[in-house]
């Protein structure tokens, strides 16, 4: 794979998120482009327990833990300002043993789901991001597909 640009989209005027994304998938289509089946994007949010923090006022470090479609036996994990960490879908198990360390953070899995496209040299997924059952937005991924020999 080459270049990837993840973009956030607007909503149009007077329409919904899922209007909107309707919209944008018939224009991907009357382009030519070709459904390639559909991919899920999910992070949840994790912060240091209370108890591991040494002095009162002192702000907690966030890790997000990620899944993606695309990478269905791997798991993601990013920490604030720090390293990401790339390991097998057992890593949420992890998580829950390690709960006097990390919380899940209250409401915080966010999500994206959507349709993955072929468009001549690029791979375009447009999805819907929702957080808990309400739709906050629209995720466009556009990545360029090198050929082998580039």
């Amino acid at each position: 794979m080459g270049v990837t640009c993840v973009s956030q989209m607007p909503v149009a005027e007077g329409k919904s998120v899922q209007q909107t994304v309707e919209l944008l998938t018939r224009k991907l289509e009357m382009l030519g482009a070709e459904k390639q089946g559909t991919f899920c994007v999910d992070c949840e949010t994790y912060h240091t327990a209370s108890s591991t923090l040494g002095s009162q006022g002192q702000a907690g470090k966030l890790m997000y833990v990620m899944h993606n479609s695309e990478y269905p036996l791997s798991c993601f994990a990013l920490f604030e300002n720090g390293p990401c960490l790339i390991a097998d879908t057992n890593f949420d198990v992890l998580m829950v043993k390690l709960k006097g360390f990390f919380q899940s953070a209250k409401a915080s899995k966010i999500e994206t789901r959507g349709t993955r496209y072929q468009y001549c040299d690029f791979l375009v997924k447009v999805g819907t991001v929702t957080m808990g059952p309400s739709a906050r937005g629209i995720s466009v991924e556009v990545t360029e597909k090198r050929k082998p020999n580039q």
